[in-house]
């Protein structure tokens, strides 16, 4: 039931969960819906330090790069480094372009959030007066229409 290829902290974290789960049912749930929380948490940790190293390194690369000194080198090394410059602009630009979209799209579920959160305004305003009121009546109302045995 285990898939094998998981490392030891999963595996230790998948028998947790299946204990969890077994030995205390409903309230289990929680525990792994925390426990799953936990894992999404490790692995965005894991990802964004992969991704923080990638850049770093490329950055470094890049840098390292235009450090070389241009007039010192031979014709066919400034070729290539023309070449290269070239072949760097051409790759800025495109993750340019492809941040820029997804700049675009972060922008675009952040507005569609707001825009179903102010959608829900109204009922969450109902259902605030709602409880308001049913508390308000179930504190100072005591009619004498209601018979005594349900008072």
């Amino acid at each position: 039931m285990i898939p094998t290829h998981w490392p030891g902290t999963l595996e230790v974290v998948w028998r947790s969960l299946l204990a969890s789960v077994r030995s205390y049912g409903v309230l289990a749930m929680q525990q792994v819906l925390n426990e799953v929380g936990q894992i999404a948490q490790r692995l965005a940790g894991v990802i964004w330090q992969v991704l923080q190293f990638i850049w770093n390194w490329s950055f470094g690369q890049v840098v390292k790069m235009f450090q070389m000194p241009f007039n010192n080198l031979s014709l066919w090394k400034q070729l290539l480094f023309v070449l290269v410059v070239g072949a760097l602009a051409y790759f800025l630009y495109k993750i340019a372009k492809d941040l820029l979209k997804a700049v675009q799209s972060v922008l675009g579920a952040i507005v569609g959030l707001i825009s179903a959160l102010i959608a829900m305004l109204p009922q969450i305003v109902w259902a605030g007066l709602i409880a308001f009121g049913g508390a308000w009546a179930i504190t100072n109302l005591n009619p004498m229409w209601v018979p005594i045995a349900l008072r």
